[in-house]
């Protein structure tokens, strides 16, 4: 588990995975992280394709990932939905069958 300075607590439902954005659902990250989640999240508006897409994660989701405590394959994709117009939800598969403990 790598920590991140500065990064807040995840919020319940994205730690219970019943929160439709994903499990990065914090409730405060530090503001060069947020200025680059912010980034990555027009990025993919851009792209939006009505049964979503695929792309390499970021080293922003790579990092966050980490700091709760996910080992990460070299590879690493991120599957990007859109629950409704403006809810992005994330997933990464590759990581599905990790337990990870806080």
């Amino acid at each position: 588990m790598t920590t991140i300075p500065g990064v807040g607590p995840q919020m319940a439902r994205a730690a219970e995975g019943s929160d439709p954005r994903g499990i990065l659902t914090f409730h405060y990250l530090p503001d060069d992280l947020q200025a680059l989640e912010d980034s990555r999240a027009v990025a993919d508006r851009e792209v939006m394709r009505p049964r979503g897409f695929e792309r390499p994660a970021t080293e922003t989701e790579r990092a966050l990932l980490a700091h709760l405590g996910y080992v990460l394959p070299e590879e690493l994709v991120t599957v990007v939905r859109y629950r409704t117009r403006g809810v992005r939800n994330r997933t990464w598969p590759q990581l599905e069958t990790q337990e990870v403990t806080p």
